[in-house]
């Protein structure tokens, strides 16, 4: 059967898309951008995604094919940006989904963001199911850029009205002060209403009044951040009717108000984050009360030790008051009561859909505050040290292998290779160590990547680096939790007896933060290397 009966017939296409490697490039790193001549493309058949994520060319896309070469800005390439290389297998490879074209829509950024971010955190993947995660999220990213970027079928008109909505995007970016409706829209487009809403939310991700608002809160957060002007003309510049509206729609679609994210872009926000603190001075902020826990106490490794602390787990939120907040950010773990006690004392905004990729919660946080940059170039900063650690270490440790161990008054918890948070990510992940098990325990298991072991299962765990620390949750006593390094199924690992073991700090390694995540690598090149 050709490819033209196979279409006929219904089947779904035969070719394959197979992601070959993922680069962060960082801003300044001459020998990637050398990369970008061909150098590292052994594969001639190989295509490249070039998807520049800040600096003048930020939310950028671009398609490299096979024996093409790419014609970019340099004034562009002068940020970070992610190189995505892969392969296609099938009939009819050639001409399959691809786009014919250089630089590709990819709208919602953020979305792309998310999904490249992922598969990052994924490139070290060796577990069979995280390699099927990632073969997921790369089928994902393709589709995503696919269905904003399909080839014109002439007979439908796609391309004229693809240029349609086109157009009328651009003309929202100029008109956007002015009295836009969907109907005209949709007649500059020269599209039916109906459908034209429909091709716009394909391109875009959002319906197009979304859209319009969207641009025209972007244009306030500027003037907020640059000016003094009264918000009511700030109203009026950006499109809204009057200054209420424009108060209402800012909250709903920023999180705080726009007078609190004026103050916010000058430091002066009062802001209270329960267990997000690191996340608030990553973007160079200060909270005015911090996380504190009767048996891990508060972050120390954030250096706060001047803000006054706040007990949050004992489940009483009206403390809060007595710090007069202008803003209370929470996790979406709390009780129902206990956001309402939070709204009552000031605004309260929640970070629903918890995801495990601290890129992403960094990016959100951010966003609240108009400082999505300090975001991205924190990541940039991190990216590039975590590669740099794994080359050193990789030239150290020869293969050798790494456990790490939580270790409380009644349980031994060992985190491993498949964990997505926490201690995981950063040892196996970002810093690309060999990760070794006790055998014998997958069946004790409480999540994935981590694993409930006993004194017994010590016997087996042979790892030649052993990192530890100490959990203070389940202890009755002071120093209980240290008893397990008096049995001698302890003393008998060889990590123990050969001096490699290393205790670190517990809220350090059990946070998932940028910055508690950059004082893990620190921790372990200091251990290692």
């Amino acid at each position: 059967m050709d490819i033209e009966q196979r279409k006929q017939a219904g089947a779904a296409p035969s070719v394959q898309y197979v992601l070959r490697s993922i680069r962060l490039i960082v801003a300044g790193e001459q020998a990637e951008m050398r990369d970008l001549e061909g150098s590292d493309r052994n594969d001639k058949e190989s295509f490249e995604l070039l998807i520049i994520m800040s600096g003048t060319g930020q939310g950028k896309c671009y398609l490299q094919g096979p024996g093409r070469s790419l014609s970019v800005d340099q004034e562009m390439m002068g940020g970070s940006y992610y190189r995505v290389c892969f392969v296609t297998s099938g009939y009819d490879a050639a001409s399959s989904l691809l786009p014919h074209k250089q630089e590709l829509a990819c709208v919602p950024f953020a979305k792309t963001m998310e999904l490249l971010d992922e598969l990052y955190g994924l490139r070290g993947a060796s577990d069979e199911l995280e390699l099927f995660q990632r073969f997921v999220r790369f089928q994902e990213l393709l589709l995503f850029l696919f269905r904003q970027n399909a080839p014109a079928a002439e007979d439908k008109g796609t391309d004229i009205e693809r240029h349609g909505v086109e157009l009328s995007i651009r003309h929202i970016h100029q008109y956007y002060r002015e009295l836009l409706t969907v109907e005209e829209l949709a007649s500059l487009a020269g599209i039916e209403r109906w459908k034209y809403t429909r091709l716009f939310k394909e391109a875009t991700g959002q319906v197009p009044l979304q859209y319009l608002n969207e641009v025209r809160i972007n244009q306030a957060k500027k003037w907020l951040a640059s000016a003094d002007d009264k918000l009511l003309d700030i109203a009026l510049n950006a499109g809204f009717n009057n200054e209420y509206y424009f108060n209402r729609r800012f909250k709903q679609t920023v999180g705080i108000s726009p007078g609190q994210y004026r103050r916010s872009r000058k430091g002066q926000l009062r802001v209270v984050a329960p267990y997000l603190e690191d996340f608030i001075v990553a973007l160079d902020m200060q909270p005015i009360a911090q996380y504190w826990h009767a048996k891990w106490g508060k972050q120390d490794y954030l250096g706060l030790n001047h803000i006054p602390t706040f007990d949050e787990n004992d489940g009483n939120f009206d403390a809060l008051s007595g710090y007069e907040p202008d803003l209370i950010l929470l996790m979406d773990r709390y009780e129902q009561q206990q956001y309402s006690e939070c709204r009552r004392i000031s605004n309260t905004c929640i970070l629903r859909g918890q995801t495990n990729n601290w890129r992403t919660l960094l990016r959100t946080v951010a966003d609240y505050f108009g400082r999505t940059e300090l975001a991205d170039d924190a990541i940039a900063k991190y990216d590039f040290k975590a590669r740099s650690a794994s080359h050193k270490l990789s030239q150290v440790m020869k293969g050798e292998t790494v456990a790490f161990l939580r270790i409380s008054a009644d349980h031994i918890i060992q985190y491993t290779e498949e964990g997505q948070g926490f201690v995981s990510t950063v040892l196996y992940g970002d810093v690309g160590l060999r990760s070794y098990s006790a055998v014998g325990v997958a069946s004790k298991a409480n999540r994935p990547g981590m694993f409930n072991l006993s004194v017994e299962d010590l016997r087996t765990l042979t790892a030649d680096h052993l990192f530890i620390t100490f959990d203070k949750w389940h202890s009755q006593a002071e120093g209980k939790e240290r008893e397990l390094l008096e049995q001698p199924e302890w003393r008998d690992l060889p990590a123990v007896r050969n001096n490699r073991v290393y205790e670190v700090d517990f809220l350090t390694w059990m946070n998932n933060g940028i910055i508690s995540n950059g004082k893990k690598i620190d921790d372990i090149l200091r251990s290692l290397a």
